[in-house]
């Protein structure tokens, strides 16, 4: 019991606070929305979202640039240059 003794009294049970409460001014109302409705506005959202995900994926399908197939084309010129030089030589 040595070890009960030297806790502070004030930390193990402080006082009790009591304020005054004040009473909301007005009650939330929700507002309720019909089933037809909410279909409409879920199938607005959706096809939204189906646009925005068919505008996305056509960016992604775009061709390679034709300038990528030049540069692959001198490459493979660059390359082949001396064997053909080699060809013609003999």
């Amino acid at each position: 019991m040595t070890g009960s003794v030297s806790v502070n009294q004030n930390m193990k049970n402080p006082p009790l606070n009591v304020g005054i409460i004040n009473p909301p001014d007005r009650y939330y109302k929700p507002t309720l929305y019909s089933t037809a409705q909410a279909e409409r506005e879920l199938g607005a959202i959706n096809q939204d979202v189906y646009q925005s995900v068919q505008k996305s994926e056509r960016i992604n399908k775009k061709k390679t640039p034709k300038s990528i197939f030049v540069l692959l084309c001198l490459a493979a010129l660059a390359f082949c240059f001396p064997k053909v030089r080699k060809l013609i030589k003999r």
